[in-house]
């Protein structure tokens, strides 16, 4: 899947903070705390920090990995929050840094409100290191029918058996596929 740049993850996070601002159903904006983290609250495995990005004018409370052999990040959406019959794509915002140990590809899975799915594998290792990265999940078509309303999404590099460390997860971002 095609990789975001940095401009564009910019572009796509402040499309969704304003959004937010303006109570449009354009795009939507999930923070990391409004994440599921495997053992995000446990400050063993993760930091939670502040820090400033330029995709927004305020500090953004981040999780920052330190290491674990289980990770799994999910999340979900309520698409009524959305236009109809408008095609959206799922993306996760993260930070990969130096000393990125992922030991392998995570997947990534997007389950779309009519409870479709799609996943794919993406090799963290081979992305830029200390800037912001657009990883793809996936992308919907936010129809009008009265089905389930949420799209779920997540992040797994659930081996079990390697330490991974190096990621620092921003959130996520919801918006218009043209």
């Amino acid at each position: 899947m095609a990789q975001l740049q940095r401009d564009d993850i910019v572009s796509l996070w402040t499309q969704g903070v304003q959004a937010v601002k303006d109570k449009s159903s354009c795009a939507a904006v999930i923070t990391a705390k409004e994440l599921s983290i495997v053992w995000g609250s446990d400050s063993r495995y993760w930091k939670w920090v502040s820090k400033t990005y330029p995709i927004s004018c305020e500090a953004l409370e981040v999780a920052k990995l330190i290491t674990v052999c289980w990770l799994q990040i999910d999340g979900e959406y309520d698409t009524s929050n959305l236009k109809k019959g408008v095609k959206y794509g799922v993306y996760f915002v993260v930070e990969l840094s130096d000393n990125l140990c992922m030991n392998g590809p995570v997947t990534l899975k997007l389950t779309r409100p009519n409870r479709t799915t799609e996943e794919h594998k993406e090799d963290l290792e081979t992305k830029p290191k200390n800037t912001l990265v657009g990883l793809k999940v996936g992308e919907f078509i936010n129809s009008a029918c009265g089905c389930e309303n949420t799209v779920k999404f997540s992040m797994n590099g659930c081996d079990g058996t390697t330490w991974k460390t190096g990621l620092t997860v921003i959130g996520a971002v919801i918006a218009p596929v043209w």
